[in-house]
C-alpha cells in the first residue's frame, strides 16, 4: 500500500516525485499515545518548534516523564505556565486532562469517526482547533488524505517548491494521499532544502 501510495504521488506531481528522490523513504509509525501527542501540540501552537520542544521537555520532567491525563491533571495552572505554558494552553491542557479521565476511552473513539467528524470532535474543545486536530489525524491516527493547510512549516516547503500555485489545486493531485504527499514536504524541510 506504502509503496503504491508513494508511486501514484510521483506520478501524478513532477515536483513531488523530485521532493521524493530527495528526502528518500520515510520511515515513520503512528504516535502511540494520543494525550501525549495533543498536549505537545497544544504546546507547539504558534511557537518555533524549538521553543515548543524546550516548554514540552520541561512538562515531561515535571511528570517524571509519564505525560498521562492523570498526572497531567495533578498540576496546577500555575505550575503549567511556570514551565512556560500560555495560560489559554494551560486550561486547555488540563480540561482534556480531565475528559480523558472521565472518559479514557474518548481519544480512541476518534478512530472510529470518518476525518470530518474527527476534526469536529477535537475542535470543540476550546483551544483545539483546525491545525492541532489536522496533526493529530496525521500523526496518531495515520489518515491518509489530510491537506494541513493551516500550518506553517507546510506552507513554507508549499511555497518553497510551488511558489505560488494554489495549494488546494496542487494538493488535488495528491488525493488520496494528500498526508502521505505532507510528510514528504516536511521532510524536505527538515533537511534544510527550502533554505
Amino acid at each position: 500500500m506504502h509503496e503504491q501510495a508513494i508511486q501514484q504521488l510521483r506520478n501524478a506531481d513532477p515536483m513531488l516525485d523530485h521532493v521524493i528522490g530527495k528526502v528518500g523513504t520515510l520511515n515513520y509509525a503512528p504516535e502511540q499515545d494520543g494525550f501525549a501527542f495533543l498536549v505537545q501540540v497544544i504546546i507547539g501552537q504558534m511557537l518555533s518548534a524549538k521553543a515548543a520542544d524546550t516548554i514540552y521537555a520541561r512538562l515531561v520532567d515535571k511528570v517524571d516523564s509519564s505525560v498521562t491525563p492523570a498526572a497531567v491533571a495533578m498540576l496546577e495552572e500555575d505550575v503549567l505556565r511556570s514551565l512556560g505554558i500560555a495560560r489559554r494552553k494551560a486550561q486547555t491542557i488540563l480540561a482534556l486532562a480531565q475528559e480523558v479521565i472521565q472518559d479514557p476511552k474518548v481519544l480512541d473513539e476518534l478512530a472510529f469517526l470518518d476525518d470530518r467528524q474527527c476534526l469536529a470532535s477535537l475542535c470543540r474543545y476550546k483551544g483545539i482547533g483546525p491545525w492541532t486536530a489536522k496533526m493529530y489525524l496525521i500523526f496518531v491516527l495515520d489518515r491518509p488524505d489530510v491537506l494541513p493547510l493551516e500550518d506553517g512549516a507546510f506552507l513554507q516547503a508549499f511555497r518553497h517548491l510551488y511558489g505560488d500555485v494554489d495549494i488546494e489545486t496542487r494538493a488535488s493531485l495528491w488525493k488520496p494521499y494528500r498526508s502521505l504527499a505532507a510528510r514528504h514536504l516536511y521532510r524536505f524541510l527538515d533537511l534544510g532544502y527550502c533554505t
